[in-house]
């Protein structure tokens, strides 16, 4: 089978409509779509993340795992609330760095490491507007947290705390003070108008004169005088004199002790007048220790007599014991004796015991005796001290233009004073 191919030349009106044709496409302009080469799906560049102009991409903060984790778990909460979009991202700026194969440190190689995120931001749809990294140091060495401006390729702001683990205050401080920093720097605030220039202006003390500062000089100068020549009065003390007796109805109190309102405040040490220069001046721990003192003295008593109660009972047995005339020996006579020797030696047992309860109590008694010594002796001697303090600051008191009061804390027990000029 052949086929036939035949040709045939156009007719010269074909040929005239196909030159204007093309005459018209050569000269008319292309659509915007097909003369741009991103029209081309092969050839097109991958377009570039948009940015909201809020975006932040934090990374790990590195040096100290646990403070580094807390403190950039702050700092995406502070941001977040704040108004800013924060992305995590999951290396610090090393480990980015590495990624990138980039050596020379954060600064030389953050512009590669935003190029390398921006790759895979690009699938989002949404660029970084700002970045934070750095590294978390120790109460010896300053840490590093960086604020970076990705459009302007520049830091915002550096900041190099140094945290101590027992500091609370500075993890909640810092991630505030970053959102302020990145607020200001967005928007920069306003230079003072000049209505509030002029406020500060009058706010400010005006400048004082030769004289006016001569003056004060003089004034200061004369008081600390008066302090110096003074102050061996003010300090001395070894004159003031406590008698418990004679100064009791002076510093005794008729109500309730003062309340302590926490565990630093003294205790409240003047006496009680009801129960006399004797007692007065027993603390609570004295109470304590005397009833115990009187509890094992009774407990002497009660064994000692319960023991010399036993020793009656026992004498009558043994006397009928001797007085019986029984041979243990005799067969006959061994199962009366041995009644008699064991009712003998069972009241002898009863008396024993109630007898050695009666030493253990007494010894108790004297031991607990000694502590309420010890207790007494320390309450006096609290006591002394508390009213002497209280009669220097009356000495001190009538000094003129000087105010004293109690000085009490752990490091540190007796009176200051200050002065008016």
């Amino acid at each position: 089978m052949t086929a036939a191919i035949t040709s045939s030349r156009p007719s010269p009106l074909l040929r005239a409509f196909t030159g204007v044709l093309c005459a018209a496409l050569a000269f008319s302009p292309l659509p915007a779509a097909a003369s741009s080469p991103a029209s081309f799906g092969m050839f097109a560049a991958a377009p570039a993340p948009a940015s909201t102009g809020n975006t932040i991409g934090l990374f790990r903060l590195s040096g100290d795992p646990a403070a580094a984790e807390g403190l950039r778990s702050q700092i995406l909460t502070d941001m977040s609330a704040a108004g800013y979009t924060v992305k995590g991202v999951a290396l610090d700026i090393d480990g980015a760095a590495g990624k990138v194969k980039c050596k020379g440190g954060a600064d030389a190689c953050v512009g590669k490491v935003i190029e390398w995120l921006n790759k895979g931001a690009a699938k989002s749809g949404t660029g970084y507007d700002y970045l934070i990294y750095g590294t978390v140091g120790g109460p010896t060495t300053p840490s590093s947290i960086v604020v970076y401006d990705v459009a302007k390729k520049a830091k915002v702001k550096e900041f190099t705390p140094t945290i101590n683990p027992d500091d609370l205050i500075l993890p909640l401080a810092l991630p505030r003070a970053m959102v302020t920093t990145l607020n200001n720097y967005r928007t920069p605030v306003a230079p003072a108008t000049a209505e509030e220039q002029k406020i500060l202006a009058e706010l400010d003390e005006p400048a004082k004169t030769p004289e006016e500062l001569a003056a004060e000089k003089a004034a200061i100068d004369d008081a600390v005088g008066k302090v110096a020549a003074g102050q061996g009065e003010l300090i001395d003390t070894s004159n003031v004199k406590v008698d418990l007796k004679k100064d009791f109805k002076d510093f005794c109190r008729n109500g309730p002790p003062k309340p302590r309102v926490n565990k630093d405040d003294p205790k409240d040490l003047r006496p009680v007048c009801k129960r006399g220069p004797v007692f007065g001046y027993f603390q609570t721990r004295a109470w304590v220790a005397l009833g115990l003192t009187a509890g094992a003295l009774l407990t002497t008593g009660i064994f000692y007599s319960l023991g010399l109660a036993a020793r009656g009972p026992y004498k009558s047995a043994l006397d009928d014991l001797n007085n019986s005339k029984l041979d243990k020996t005799d067969p006959l006579q061994s199962q009366e004796y041995t009644a008699m020797a064991s009712d003998v030696a069972d009241k002898g047992n009863t008396m024993r015991n109630r007898l050695i309860g009666g030493d253990v109590a007494l010894l108790t008694t004297v031991l607990l005796a000694g502590v309420l010594a010890v207790i007494i002796y320390q309450d006096r001697t609290d006591a002394k001290d508390f009213i002497k303090t209280e009669k220097s600051l009356k000495s001190v008191s009538r000094i003129q233009n000087v105010r004293g009061g109690p000085i009490l804390s752990r490091g540190m027990q007796g009176f200051g004073f200050g002065f008016n000029f």
